[in-house]
Parts: C-alpha cells; structure tokens; sequence
C-alpha cells in the first residue's frame, strides 16, 4: 500500500534475508543478483516485477507487467514465489483488451499489471491497465473480480458506479490512508481519479482532460496534467502525484495544485539537497510515503529512487546509481546499480524495497 505507513508499523516481515545478501548490505529477495536470467520468460520466475504491498501478516505482494501478468506472493526467502492470480503469458501494448469476468483467480487474463494495493480485509486491488479495468483478489476464495472499468477505453461515468464508467489505461490504484478510497491515476484520460469503496461511486479530483503542464495553484480539477502515473495521499490529506511525461511531482491541498519537485517539467538529474523545485527528474513512475512522510519518488529513467522531504522542501537520492543501469549490487543503495525500477516501498521493518523491473528482481536495504 503505497501511503499507509500506519498499517506496515503494525507488522512483522516474515522474508528473511539470506545470510550472503545480508552481509553485503542490500539482498536480493527474489530475482538473481546479477539481473535478468533470460530474454525469454519463464513461468517459474518473476517477470518484470512492478509494484509491491505488503498484507496485514507481513508477507510481500507484487504484480508482474507484459512479460508475466500474474499477481504474486512471496513466504520466504528460501521460498519459490507463490502465484495467486493470472494466467503466465506475455502480451504487449498493441494486443486488444482481454474480457474481463468475475471468477478463479487462476485463469484470469491480466494484461499489464501495473500496481497493487492491500486493503485492511486483505483483498488486494490490481491495476490492469490495458484491460481498463481495476481489479479485485479475495484471498478466502481465490476470486477476481472487477471493481472499477467497463473494459472498454474511454471515459465518463464520474457520479456514478465505478464498474459502469469508463477508464483509459488506469495505472496506479493507491490506497488512501482509511481504507476507504483508491486514488487511480487514468493516465490517457489526463486524470486522477477516486473510487469510493464504500458507497463504489467513483470522481475525478485531478485533471481536466487536457494534456499538459499543471496550472500552479488551480483547482486541480480544472488544470491539465502531463502524464498521471502514481498518486498517494498523505496522513494530512494531501495528495501527490507524478507525471511522467512532465518529469514532476505535484501536490495538492485544498483541491489546488502545484508543483512541488521540477518546476520546469525538463527530463534529467539533478538538485540533490537543494530545492526540490529546481530538481529535475526523468519520467518518474511512482510514488510512496516513508515512515515520516516523505516522499519517495521512482525515477525510473534515471534509474534511481528520489525522497522529497515536504517539511525542508528539499529532495535527495536514496538508492541507485543515476543515470546509469546496471545490476551490481553494492554494500548500500548508492553502490547498487538499477534497471529501471517502476515501485518502491517502506517494508515492515523500516527498510527500503525497490522493485528492480529491468533486471526481474526485487531488492531490500536498510532504509535511513
């Protein structure tokens, strides 16, 4: 769950961390250190891994993209993973919409999995991006069904049923803090979008459908947005969001938005321990909160992780090595080369876990 830090502060990580990779400072915990096993897929590995939530025991969740399309759990570090949900095959962004239908978690047809979030009662919601659709997993019944999308792409339907309204390749389906809203950022549609889980009503709070760069200081409902990929929302109700295509990330409170890390939208690196208005960032995929409230931001084309401190107004990097892929793994996370990792989040125990996608696997470090 990207920003309910209160929840992971009431558990436990049952993954243990192999004795070697402990050693070195930062561990594998599922993928080969040295990256990437193979060019084809393979049904028993991980496969491009996106996003990471952790349940009410401990245990790591995540969902794999195009080259897998399966939601994932991992009990172990001596522990295969654990498949719960979709069928292993490989699809790309040109292949039609699978159907989408309520039933065995085993035989559902993802198609880009892009995000997860654990609720309180431990269904676990999926972004499936280019079905359209969000998605639910009951863990008692081994069932999937859709919550929010029609299937077709489009948009409407603000008002009304969330299964009713139409979406454009939703990407992030971030818990709120209560448990009782998914931020869902339609990246196509240029909105973030709410899903009521109560009452199953689904908004817009940001974006008027124009592509663009945000208005500074607009309702954020009337400004454009260039590219929402990841949302969450803070403990004190704000709300930030990445854009991917304007290489920032934006705040908003009270309904108006501003920018609060890149305000010139160009793509690079740069302005760590400065004003993180005058950072740059390169296509930034998503975002999370630490344990404090800061904000970690995954600087995907930068192969990096960044923290925005919202009390100093400053941002800084925390694992990777910009600018620069690779697989080394090194005795901290400045040492620790990345390959365009896509998710990040504040394990159980405080440490830092960054979902490695380019190089299939999963890294935790100690997190400061």
């Amino acid at each position: 769950m990207h920003c309910h830090p209160a929840l992971l502060l009431a558990t436990l990580l049952v993954i243990t961390v192999p004795a070697a990779a402990a050693a070195q400072g930062i561990a594998v915990l599922v993928g080969a250190a040295e990256g990437r096993a193979g060019r084809q897929p393979d049904a028993t590995l991980v496969n491009e891994p996106f996003a990471v939530a952790f349940d009410a025991a401990g245990r790591l969740h995540g969902v794999e993209f195009l080259r897998g399309n399966r939601l994932f759990r991992l009990g172990g570090a001596e522990a295969a993973p654990e498949y719960l949900a979709g069928t292993f095959h490989v699809t790309d962004t040109k292949q039609a919409p699978f159907p989408v239908a309520a039933g065995p978690a085993a035989a559902q047809r993802f198609h880009g999995l892009h995000d997860l979030a654990i609720g309180p009662d431990g269904t676990i919601y999926m972004a499936d991006t280019f079905n359209h659709v969000i998605r639910a997993y009951d863990p008692a019944t081994a069932t999937v069904r859709t919550i929010a999308g029609s299937g077709a792409p489009g948009y409407g339907g603000d008002g009304g049923p969330a299964t009713a309204a139409a979406f454009n390749q939703p990407y992030c389906c971030a818990l709120e803090p209560d448990g009782r809203g998914l931020l869902v950022c339609d990246i196509r549609n240029a909105r973030l979008r709410r899903v009521d889980l109560v009452s199953g009503v689904v908004t817009t709070i940001a974006g008027n459908g124009a592509s663009g760069r945000p208005t500074e200081g607009a309702p954020a409902a009337e400004s454009p947005l260039d590219g929402p990929r990841a949302a969450c929302r803070a403990a004190d109700g704000t709300v930030y969001l990445a854009l991917r295509e304007g290489n920032a990330l934006v705040a908003i409170r009270a309904g108006r938005i501003a920018t609060v890390v890149n305000a010139t939208g160009k793509a690079g690196h740069g302005g760590d321990g400065g004003p993180a208005t005058a950072a740059l960032l390169a296509g930034p995929k998503y975002v999370a909160l630490d344990r404090v409230g800061r904000v970690l931001i995954v600087d995907t084309e930068n192969h990096c992780v960044r923290r925005f401190d919202p009390e100093t107004g400053t941002i800084r990097t925390v694992a990777g090595v910009p600018g620069k892929a690779g697989t080394a793994v090194g005795a901290d996370w400045h040492t620790t080369q990345l390959d365009r990792p896509h998710g990040a989040a504040i394990d159980p125990q405080g440490r830092l876990v960054v979902v490695d996608s380019e190089n299939d696997r999963i890294l935790v470090g100690a997190s400061d």
